[in-house]
């Protein structure tokens, strides 16, 4: 691996992890910005505003000059529009007419379109060398349903086509998009280079189209994107958040979904620029009001992420071994009856996810444990260390990604007495490596949820639970002391909170916290020698 690779591979594993599981899955997906186009030598919005006012079917650099710093570039956009639109009327011979209109329309695109590939090879193989990284985000995208493109170029789609690979380009929300192709989606508008190619009949520049853009985000006429963020893991590369549309979908999204999370790119091309307490504030925002993880990435840091996405299983693996990194990040989320943790689960769907049993429940768990009989007891113990060992061996197979696991092997000894402990522990064990096997609980990051009793007595009893707030206080008071027994965990108290943010808060010991892994393994043994402690 190239040293760059290795930095990217070492600060971003869980990162890394998270996206390639996605990539596999048929997750995931890139949204593109203006930030991609520019090293082309596509003009930037600000550029290109005054290269139309400079145009000599234009003529508006007096226009721009009347306008403040503080003019937003969309209504300057709009006031050389409507001058051109002024201009081009006065000079017509024809009266006002929606052909006229239209005319007009075609020829302030094909304005745009001349300023737009001016200072652009139009040497595909030339495009492709002088970018820092666009080469390298073709296979994800090869590999991707859609990919969301804001920018009105065709770059991506004349590197995708000197891969001899086609692909879909849509611009309009309201048509469906095939789900057995690739599918670039313009939602800005397109105009290719070759204006046969089919640009798109709209392109959203101005004041007025931002502002029905945004007027039809907030009406819900963009609910495919919407659909598409709420059922893929996407990478936001080189975008600005000062778009209100993108924030308002964004926000949408993260409201809906909750557990649902993104990266955003944050382009920092000069390191010694770079300030902890900026970035730690940044990070902070994106991932609580637009459900974004944001990486300070420069150009070749994200051509060595685009690579490291997409490389071969065995290398990733072999590189992750050789750099002391972690490509399987496991988290069990725990707490007694009632704390919400299955419920908070349900929302990570971006996450491998394994629930609380692997085999429909047996009827007698409605019960509360010290109700049951001692035969009950018996044939729910063995199918309980069953259920366990089910699920420890499916985690034990894992090479990599984020997994989210419902109740710890350790769990079933708060439903036990504490003389009894040591006795469950040893079944355990037992039953998760049978045999020779030499098997050993998944260790893991442990987030228990803890909360007030009689609340969560409230909700067991919906569920039609019979245990009461006085087990239910026992048993968190065990799970507590089982956890404190030296391991490493985390804990959301979730008296007070909606389960939004509950969900939220334990998305970010799991996307943004340190990774700190109990050894289940060494709990279960300890107790099975010398019993729960401090009891």
């Amino acid at each position: 691996m190239k040293d760059v690779e290795v930095k990217v591979l070492k600060e971003h594993c869980r990162a890394l992890a998270h996206m390639r599981t996605e990539l596999e899955e048929k997750r995931f997906g890139l949204v593109l910005g203006a930030g991609v186009s520019k090293p082309l030598g596509f003009p930037q919005w600000k550029d290109l505003v005054e290269l139309i006012a400079a145009h000599k079917d234009v003529q508006g650099a007096h226009i721009l000059a009347s306008t403040g710093e503080e003019t937003p570039d969309t209504s300057k956009t709009q006031m050389l529009f409507q001058h051109f639109r002024t201009k081009s009327i006065e000079q017509s011979e024809d009266e006002a007419s929606r052909k006229l209109e239209r005319r007009i329309q075609g020829k302030w695109r094909r304005i745009i379109h001349e300023i737009l590939y001016k200072d652009v090879p139009g040497d595909v193989v030339k495009l492709r060398e002088k970018h820092p990284y666009i080469k390298d985000l073709v296979p994800i995208i090869l590999q991707s349903g859609m990919t969301v493109n804001y920018n009105f170029d065709d770059t991506i789609q004349q590197l995708v086509h000197l891969e001899n690979k086609s692909l879909d380009t849509v611009w309009n929300a309201y048509l469906s998009f095939r789900s057995d192709t690739n599918t670039i989606y313009h939602p800005n508008g397109f105009l290719p280079r070759n204006l046969l190619d089919f640009p798109s009949d709209n392109i959203v520049f101005s004041e007025d189209s931002f502002a029905d853009q945004l007027i039809e985000s907030m009406a819900g006429h963009h609910s495919s994107l919407v659909h598409h963020l709420s059922k893929t893991t996407c990478l936001f590369v080189g975008l600005s958040l000062d778009d209100a549309t993108l924030r308002h979908l964004l926000r949408r999204s993260a409201v809906l979904n909750p557990g649902h999370y993104h990266y955003y790119i944050q382009y920092t091309p000069d390191a010694s620029k770079r300030d902890a307490e900026t970035e730690q504030a940044i990070r902070d925002a994106n991932f609580e009001v637009y459900n974004l993880v944001t990486l300070f990435l420069n150009d070749a840091e994200i051509a060595a992420l685009a690579r490291l996405l997409v490389l071969d299983d065995h290398l990733y693996l072999r590189g992750i071994e050789e750099n002391g990194a972690d490509a399987k990040f496991f988290y069990y989320l725990t707490g007694a009856v009632g704390a919400g943790k299955t419920t908070a689960l349900s929302y990570f769907g971006n996450f491998k996810t394994y629930d609380e049993w692997t085999e429909p429940r047996l009827p007698e768990l409605a019960k509360s444990w010290k109700k049951l009989s001692d035969s009950e007891k018996e044939a729910i113990d063995e199918w309980v260390v069953r259920q366990f060992y089910l699920k420890n061996s499916a985690l034990v197979e894992r090479n990599s990604g984020i997994h989210v696991i419902d109740r710890t092997p350790l769990d079933p000894i708060s439903f036990t007495s504490v003389d009894k402990m040591p006795q469950k522990a040893t079944s355990m064990l037992e039953g998760m490596s049978p045999a020779a096997s030499r098997r050993t609980a998944q260790p893991g990051h442990v987030i228990v949820l803890t909360g007030d009793a009689e609340d969560m007595e409230a909700r067991v009893v919906g569920r039609h639970k019979e245990s009461d707030a006085s087990d239910i206080a026992e048993m968190q008071k065990k799970l507590c002391q089982i956890f404190n027994n030296g391991e490493p965990r985390s804990e959301v108290h979730t008296l007070g909170l909606s389960i939004h943010e509950v969900v939220k808060r334990v998305a970010r010991i799991i996307l943004l916290d340190d990774y700190d892994p109990a050894d289940i393994d060494a709990t279960l043994n300890q107790i099975k020698n010398n019993g729960l402690q401090g009891t």
